[in-house]
């Protein structure tokens, strides 16, 4: 029912696209640029050009992982950002970070019977993979085409990222996909040899 739901939201123009010249091009570009809107971290008040405060109250991780407040100091005006974790409620505001978009853009693509999965690095980004001609592309709704579709090294590349872990994960499984993602893949493994991997697991899950 879920997937019946999101699948519904995309036109049937870009569905056309996508179905008769198997090419996810139109529907990047349509999530990206038509569908989703992006919540910077940093908030600046329509009315005072100043940066907003940000205050973050946990929520139901069933429903609503956090809910950030942004309010401005000089003349009061806030704007309340739910961080939900529920496809139905991304769908509904359209607008997110990494996480909403991705769940949601994972989503769309298992609607249209593409297997995809979520894909974390732990240190402040997430995207999708998927399943095409029996292998895991990676798939980043955030970014341009043609950077987001299959470019893993784009992020160690371009924004200077130094892994520990990447994990991928589906509806029953959890998998170690750091190889995938770097160019550095010695580096890693020295970096991880150094710390006891009960830390590491710490350090993961206060990522979440």
């Amino acid at each position: 029912m879920i997937l019946d739901s999101v699948k519904q939201s995309v036109p049937d123009k870009i569905l056309k696209l996508c179905l008769d010249h198997q090419s996810l091009i139109p529907l990047l570009y349509w999530f990206k640029n038509d569908l989703m809107k992006w919540m910077p971290k940093e908030v600046q008040c329509s009315s005072c050009n100043m940066q907003m405060k940000v205050q973050v109250i946990d929520g139901d991780s069933t429903i609503l992982r956090k809910t950030e407040v942004h309010s401005c100091g000089k003349c009061g005006s806030s704007i309340i950002f739910p961080r939900y974790v529920k496809i139905q409620k991304i769908a509904e505001t359209k607008i997110g970070r990494c996480s909403e978009w991705s769940i949601l853009f994972g989503a769309i693509l298992n609607s249209l019977s593409l297997q995809t999965r979520i894909v974390h690095d732990f240190l402040d980004h997430c995207w999708n993979e998927s399943l095409i001609n029996n292998k895991w592309i990676h798939l980043d709704s955030t970014l341009n085409y043609p950077i987001s579709f299959n470019h893993p090294y784009y992020y160690e590349q371009n924004w200077g990222k130094d892994y520990e872990y990447v994990l991928a994960f589906s509806a029953n499984s959890i998998e170690d996909v750091t190889r995938c993602y770097t160019e550095k893949w010695h580096m890693i493994k020295k970096r991880r040899e150094k710390e006891d991997k009960t830390d590491i697991l710490k350090k993961l899950y206060s990522r979440v």
